[in-house]
């Protein structure tokens, strides 16, 4: 996983929360750190916040639509700035989710791993790995692959 975003607080709140369930996370502080790793492949999702240093998210999630080779990359924008007309842009930019800060840690893992499960072959951890879902005969159903 990709983790994009300027503030190191959120930076360390998210990777903890994926990598609790068995995410590897590469970490960077802006979109062209972002570009830089995406460039080398090995990343199974982006999830990118809006206000960056230079380009933002949505610029950046814009421009990763455009490349072949992340065009079909699953792409979280995360942002505490919830306009309707920042999520419409985020969305039309290319965004497959648009999640609000402050964030549940158990929305941020269930959210991308609804996002992991629509890209096949990207290796996840099983959604029953995280500690917020109980498992019931509804999880299951809906954590099968």
């Amino acid at each position: 996983m990709l983790i994009a975003d300027d503030d190191a607080d959120h930076l360390e709140l998210m990777s903890l929360a994926l990598e609790r369930i068995g995410h590897t996370v590469v970490r960077v502080l802006d979109a062209e750190s972002a570009r830089a790793v995406l460039k080398d492949g090995g990343i199974d999702a982006a999830l990118l916040d809006v206000r960056m240093p230079g380009e933002s998210g949505i610029d950046l999630c814009r421009r990763l639509r455009e490349q072949p080779a992340t065009a079909f990359l699953p792409i979280m924008v995360i942002s505490a700035d919830v306009n309707d007309q920042r999520i419409r842009m985020a969305m039309t930019a290319g965004a497959d989710d648009y999640l609000e800060k402050p964030f549940r840690r158990g929305e941020l893992c269930a959210r991308l791993d609804s996002l992991l499960r629509r890209r096949p072959g990207v290796s996840r951890p099983p959604a029953a790995a995280l500690p917020s879902v109980r498992k019931t005969a509804a999880t299951q159903r809906l954590t099968v692959t």
